[in-house]
């Protein structure tokens, strides 16, 4: 936690850090041998213990001309994953960010499973009371299914905001505020979508749940054991990690301790 904004031209990209659990490593990657070795003295801040990686549940703030454009909102009060390694609560994380809600005028739900998605409301209420909410009407029906509605989902208490007219389900990848686009890209839910921040040169791409762990980014078509549709996942994951290497695009990773990076052929580059 206490993540350093970054610029991407004139925008300031702030991390809005609830805190961190620890998950175990047999569930990454489970058709791959990996060297957890290795992953361990090449990315040392993303370990917990000599099993576990360190799952960090950030969101992140654009403060663009228009207003904040939050990517994701965190947990909020949703109950899944707890207890924490350690947490901050979420109106806090956001003053730690330097954070006003009202100044908030668009949220991207990458998806909406419960650690993305869960801060759009406290208490029952909108929490972000000037915004527009982008969700992908995939993921909108497909979490309102029976089998899927769980404490692991915050599409139930959404359905607030529907009924207030705050969420825009547009289907095709579009802009939702001045540089600022979704993107369509499948297979951790049927309507995840990545975030991708333009300003003149300079581009980010917030993946959401695109990656887990570091290792992902040098194996970009490995399955994952997280994911809704594996197969479509990895198509997914090939597509915008090839732009983002391609491209020299900057990369923002909800669940890494150390969020920004590049996307190298050897893999993660971290910034400091």
């Amino acid at each position: 936690m206490g993540q350093a904004p970054i610029w991407v031209g004139d925008v300031r990209v702030s991390v809005v850090c609830e805190g961190f659990a620890s998950f175990p490593l047999d569930e990454e990657l489970p058709d791959e041998r990996v060297n957890w070795d290795a992953e361990r003295t090449a990315h040392p801040w993303a370990f917990h213990h000599v099993r576990a990686w360190a799952w960090h549940v950030h969101a992140f703030a654009l403060e663009i001309g228009a207003g904040v454009v939050m990517i994701d909102t965190g947990l909020g009060q949703m109950p899944p994953y707890r207890p924490w390694g350690k947490h901050i609560e979420p109106d806090a994380a956001l003053v730690v960010a330097g954070i006003d809600v009202a100044d908030v005028r668009a949220v991207v739900h990458t998806h909406l499973h419960a650690d993305h998605a869960g801060g759009a409301l406290l208490h029952g209420r909108p929490r972000f009371p000037n915004a527009v909410h982008h969700v992908h009407p995939a993921d909108w029906s497909f979490f309102a299914r029976p089998e899927n509605v769980g404490r692991y989902t915050a599409r139930g208490p959404m359905a607030e905001l529907e009924r207030l007219g705050m969420v825009d389900l547009t289907e095709d990848d579009h802009e939702v505020a001045p540089g600022v686009r979704v993107v369509h890209a499948p297979g951790h839910t049927p309507g995840h979508r990545v975030a991708v921040l333009e300003r003149g040169h300079a581009v980010l791409v917030l993946t959401g749940d695109l990656l887990h762990v570091p290792p992902q980014v040098a194996r970009p078509g490995a399955r994952s054991g997280h994911d809704v549709d594996p197969d479509e996942g990895c198509r997914s994951r090939v597509r915008i990690l090839s732009r983002a290497q391609s491209g020299g695009w900057r990369v923002a990773v909800s669940h890494f301790s150390r969020p920004f990076g590049r996307v190298r052929t050897e893999g993660w580059v971290g910034e400091p």
